[in-house]
């Protein structure tokens, strides 16, 4: 009997030794450990899956493959991406971006390399917004191309009202780019999705942000709030020059 007992132990720790070897032999070939970067909700079980948490990338070339998708864990931040041509990506990241995690999806006309700059501050030339999360993205590719894309930030309220000691209002986030002809932020349409991400779909790249604005439902789709104004001007003057015709 205690023969017996004896045997089934050891059987029962060997199976266990080889399924921790068997998990651990998984995540090496999946992306490993992901501490200090956040899983995306809704990541694809088959998505390619590549453990950068020892570093803080720094002109690190990420190679992604067409049609599939792409998820780098870096330490403090995920890129989860995928994009219809292939694209190199050259990726830089501020040490002191924190826990951010990011979604990319790109349908260019061909296949691109682009470099990506994520930082807490804006370009030089370019202003600090009010109310920002301390997240600007700058998205540059090599050559003019036409392209689609949906940029997507995943918004978790409790812990940016910590990080930035201020209670942050998911409800006002709305994406903002640089338009470096006006020299001034525009806003985008944006909007939460039911997996906690602020979502907008642009057909450039060039600087982005997120902050918060007072009425974000004021914010017509498609148009650029310095166009409003002037179709505002021109509406009043209009209506001015038609009073005293009548007159």
């Amino acid at each position: 009997m205690k023969l017996k007992r004896r045997g089934i132990l050891v059987i029962t720790t060997l199976s266990l030794l080889m399924l921790m070897t068997f998990s651990n032999a998984t995540l090496a070939e999946t992306g490993g450990s992901t501490v200090g970067s956040k899983i995306p909700p809704d990541m694809p079980q088959d998505a390619l899956q590549f453990n950068r948490t020892d570093i803080t990338p720094s002109g690190n070339m990420e190679s992604i493959q067409a049609m599939e998708m792409n998820v780098f864990f870096y330490r403090n931040f995920t890129l989860m991406m995928n994009c219809t041509q292939n694209c190199e990506l050259n990726m830089t990241l501020d040490p002191q971006v924190r826990n951010r995690l990011l979604s990319l999806s790109i349908e260019p006309n061909q296949t691109m390399t682009m470099n990506m700059n994520i930082s807490t501050s804006p370009p030089q030339g370019e202003t600090v917004m009010e109310r920002t999360l301390n997240f600007y993205m700058g998205l540059e590719p090599n050559a003019t191309l036409q392209l689609q894309s949906q940029i997507r930030l995943h918004i978790n309220q409790t812990e940016l009202s910590a990080e930035l000691n201020r209670e942050v209002n998911a409800s006002r986030l709305i994406w903002h780019y640089w338009d470096q002809t006006q020299n001034q932020w525009i806003p985008v349409e944006s909007y939460m999705n039911q997996d906690g991400y602020l979502v907008c779909n642009t057909d450039h790249f060039s600087t982005w942000t997120v902050a918060e604005v007072e009425n974000p439902e004021q914010i017509p789709e498609n148009i650029h709030i310095y166009t409003v104004v002037a179709l505002t001007v021109i509406v009043g003057l209009a209506a001015v020059a038609w009073n005293r015709r009548k007159r």
